[in-house]
């Protein structure tokens, strides 16, 4: 969970597709060659791109407006949908929570102007960055028991395939900036792929576009409807894009289902600073006097607290903090690359050793819980009983020793669930 809802940040953007670096493309020979911490620009665009928005385009909203308030003007698909009956049983499942709602919208709002503004300069639906609701909780630093990671949840290939790197100590599927530019450029590629019909697109992010083709193919050849509604695809799919749905009738109109969403105001509460060395995040949050997980909760995808400038020379920081950062960035030796920050997950993946029931005691910390124990029914999932009590699968992983997220009918876990919501501790 990130400690940093209170920082007003400086507005960012995530790009198309990012070069192998990760570094921003608005960056000279001269900048990228310095060992000075530098704050980037707003912007990950290219140098003509960003001059270009900069002057043919004026904010579409003032700074004053909220965030979430953009998010619901940007709606595109037709509001039709949310009396389908898998729509509505959804938004009776998730709203039966509003307190867990409360905690997911605090989480998204971290991220939630950096995509809202992404999908707006693309003129895709906002709907869009309601996603990492269904995908991660807006995790940035979540696993599934396929291999998939980060926000988007890219499994390994896709990822690759839109550029987002994956080595030993590194994976950018983590970089909520690298990600959220990736899943935008594949969605984009399947809205084209299906003749612009965003329920397809959809799902097929969530089983691939060749299933989705050849249920359409196969209706096709009887004769029968092509919607997403009448394609007989996987059930994770089947209930995927209804979720989504659910999310947009919730959030929505979130005074009538009792939701109250954070305030946000119109100000993204990312920067990015540029890093040409080995740096121990850590050690770098307590010089500057911040929690010591909160860099390490922006930068997942350096698996051992240490930045690895040889594929990304960027960090993700509190912009009120930025500079502080910066100054204490410059002042420390280059790290030793062993690290001591992280230990070997059974996913062959690094994990950092500061687990989320610490961060979520410690943020959360008047939160009432209560601990249960439920059965497993056929056709849950972990990332479903997670989201329903209020808690992560990382934490109902530890809680219940388990070593993956897959779970089996009839089996028992103990579930420690969040009463009420609360603001995170400054």
């Amino acid at each position: 969970m990130i400690t940093i809802s209170k920082y007003t940040l400086l507005a960012a953007s995530a790009i198309a597709v990012l070069t192998t670096s990760g570094c921003s493309s608005t960056l000279g020979k001269a900048d990228q060659a310095s060992n000075k911490p530098m704050l980037l620009k707003a912007s990950l665009h290219t140098s003509s791109e960003q001059e270009a928005l900069e002057n043919t385009q004026k904010p579409l909203v003032d700074e004053d407006f909220d965030t979430w308030d953009r998010v619901f003007q940007g709606f595109k698909l037709s509001n039709q949908y949310s009396k389908h009956p898998t729509v509505q049983r959804f938004v009776n499942y998730y709203g039966r929570n509003p307190a867990q709602l409360n905690l997911l919208s605090e989480r998204a709002s971290v991220f939630l102007h950096m995509i809202v503004d992404e999908t707006e300069r693309r003129g895709m639906p906002s709907e869009l960055a309601l996603l990492p609701f269904v995908e991660s909780a807006f995790d940035a630093d979540v696993f599934s028991h396929a291999g998939a990671a980060g926000l988007w949840q890219f499994i390994p290939d896709t990822g690759r395939r839109y550029g987002l790197q994956q080595a030993k100590y590194y994976d950018a599927r983590m970089d909520p900036f690298a990600a959220t530019g990736a899943a935008l450029s594949y969605l984009q590629k399947l809205n084209a792929d299906f003749n612009g019909d965003w329920l397809l697109a959809l799902a097929a992010y969530n089983c691939g576009e060749n299933r989705v083709q050849r249920e359409i193919d196969r209706n096709r050849a009887k004769g029968l409807p092509t919607t997403f509604w009448h394609l007989s695809l996987p059930k994770e799919t089947r209930e995927y894009v209804p979720r989504l749905l659910a999310f947009k009738e919730l959030i929505g109109n979130a005074p009538r289902y009792g939701i109250t969403l954070p305030n946000t105001p119109n100000r993204a509460r990312l920067a990015q600073l540029r890093v040409n060395k080995p740096v121990d995040l850590r050690q770098a949050a307590i010089q500057a006097g911040l929690e010591p997980e909160t860099l390490l909760d922006l930068n997942p995808c350096f698996r051992r607290g240490i930045t690895t400038p040889e594929y990304s020379n960027r960090i993700v920081t509190p912009r009120q903090n930025a500079n502080t950062i910066a100054q204490v960035i410059e002042a420390l030796p280059p790290a030793n690359r062993q690290g001591v920050y992280a230990s070997k997950s059974t996913t062959n993946y690094n994990k950092l050793a500061t687990t989320r029931i610490k961060k979520k005691s410690r943020v959360y910390a008047q939160a009432k819980t209560k601990k249960t124990i439920l059965t497993v029914h056929r056709g849950d999932t972990l990332l479903a009983i997670a989201q329903k009590h209020g808690t992560t699968v990382q934490a109902l992983m530890q809680d219940n020793s388990k070593h993956s997220s897959h779970v089996k009918e009839g089996e028992r876990l103990e579930v420690i669930a969040t009463l009420s919501s609360q603001r995170r501790a400054s």
